[in-house]
């Protein structure tokens, strides 16, 4: 079992090395994608999307709000330890991570949605990282007696909360949706050239 399988959890971590399997196979337009879908799969989703059942994807909503609330008080418990910094460079240091992390979950929820397995590795690293620096701020807080352990349980829950929504049954059903139709688009291209 790898670290990423331990940290994200393991039905997420499936999830992702599923697409990372399939996702040459789409990309190459590869002849075995035909193996992985059938004409009827295909009809379904050739349909218009007002033709076709609405998915739900508040689950993925939620999972960037948590991942950007953990990393807003990760980041506030961060800059509490540099006292010294002026309001320019106080403002500097919490906006540039922020836009960084804001582009990357965005990219993310954008890649999942498209179902690129890039989606899901843009989680799982966000994610991951999160939690390593949550939990190393947290320890080094109690060692040092630093007091500000509030913010940082706080975001310890909301990763928790984050893991849960991942290996659920909403998040894994979006994200097969999206891959499935991803590679049935592609199989129903090649179906159509072989004819």
């Amino acid at each position: 079992m790898s670290l990423l399988s331990w940290l994200t959890g393991s039905v997420f971590y499936d999830l992702w090395q599923h697409g990372r399997e399939i996702e040459p196979l789409i990309a190459n337009k590869d002849q075995r994608v035909l193996s992985r879908s059938t004409p009827e799969l295909e009809r379904h989703f050739d349909k218009t999307g007002a033709e076709q059942p609405r998915q739900n994807g508040f689950p993925v909503a939620f999972v960037m709000l948590l991942l950007l609330l953990a990393f807003a008080l990760n980041l506030l418990t961060l800059l509490r330890l540099l006292p010294g910094l002026t309001p320019p460079l106080h403002a500097l240091a919490f906006f540039v991570p922020a836009l960084v992390v804001l582009a990357t979950t965005i990219s993310s929820m954008f890649m999942l949605a498209r179902g690129f397995s890039a989606g899901l590795a843009g989680f799982a690293y966000l994610f991951s990282g999160l939690l390593l620096v949550t939990v190393a701020q947290l320890v080094m807080n109690l060692l040092t007696g630093g007091g500000a352990a509030i913010p940082l349980l706080i975001a310890l829950a909301a990763l928790a909360g984050c893991r849960r929504l991942l290996n659920g049954e909403g998040f894994v059903l979006f994200a097969l949706y999206c891959r499935t139709q991803r590679l049935t688009r592609v199989a129903r291209t090649l179906r159509l050239k072989s004819r």
